[in-house]
């Protein structure tokens, strides 16, 4: 049954589920390791997640049980411009643990059916696993603390692991680096970003920032479809993140603009 298909993902993280609850359940929490997002804290209330660009998707909350779980709804959208045959739910759920810390899970469910709907699931499920990657180091890091966002990004087409290499080599990171190293940013125009590798995950790689400030980054590149998203989504904090994060997504939109126009030239 459509409505039986789910993917669910978790994480341990050294929080306790109070902490852990407000990075998941609310909007403030949401941006600061995930995208910009709202919450309405009750049943009924509005989510909104806004990805690059103007884009973003809104959602109904249809569960809120603080500190232990969290769900909300979302209808209308799919892969390859489907529409999807009842709502997508995601549900967040907040376990603890001894020793102070945590599960967080994640299940998805609402999946219809056919090969471009195996490849959205897919695509989510790695999707998930990175995002409590970076879950996990907001709460290791910097639980509590507001983020500044900066997200860039564009699509390409063809193969992705060749897309990926080359988005890698543009930026002057390696494709492959191995967790623990320290990468950065290099090359005339590309705005700066540096730090130490979480994980590397074929086509993605997760820092633990120090360039330009204290902070977590994703840079990668996927997708369900045949269109290829590249991205860079990094959160900043601390004294003048705020400010520092505008100047900082300023240079990310013109570096990922230049990069359309050498294609074409």
């Amino acid at each position: 049954m459509t409505s039986e298909r789910h993917i669910e993902v978790e994480i341990e993280a050294p929080a306790t589920p109070e902490q852990a609850w407000e990075a998941v359940a609310t909007g403030p929490g949401i941006t600061a390791w995930f995208m910009p997002a709202e919450v309405e804290g009750r049943v009924g209330g509005r989510v909104i997640h806004r990805h690059d660009g103007e884009a973003e998707t809104p959602g109904m909350v249809t569960a809120y049980e603080q500190p232990h779980r969290f769900v909300y709804e979302e209808t209308g959208w799919g892969p390859d411009g489907q529409e999807a045959p009842i709502p997508i739910a995601t549900e967040f759920l907040v376990e603890a643990r001894s020793g102070g810390s945590c599960v967080v899970r994640v299940v998805m469910s609402g999946f219809g059916d056919g090969e471009a709907w195996e490849r959205a699931i897919e695509s989510f499920e790695g999707g998930w696993r990175q995002a409590l990657r970076a879950l996990r180091l907001y709460l290791k890091h910097f639980a509590g603390q507001q983020a500044a966002s900066i997200i860039g990004g564009d699509t390409s087409s063809g193969d992705k692991d060749a897309v990926w290499a080359a988005f890698a080599a543009s930026l002057g990171l390696p494709a492959q680096p191995a967790a623990g190293d320290h990468v950065r940013t290099d090359g005339a125009g590309v705005p700066r970003l540096g730090g130490v590798v979480e994980q590397a995950d074929g086509r993605t790689i997760t820092l633990l920032l120090d360039e330009p400030a204290r902070g977590i980054a994703l840079v990668g590149a996927g997708g369900p479809g045949d269109t290829v998203f590249t991205l860079m989504r990094a959160q900043l904090f601390g004294d003048g993140a705020e400010q520092l994060a505008a100047r900082e997504q300023a240079a990310w939109e013109a570096w990922f603009a230049g990069r359309h126009v050498g294609a074409a030239g």
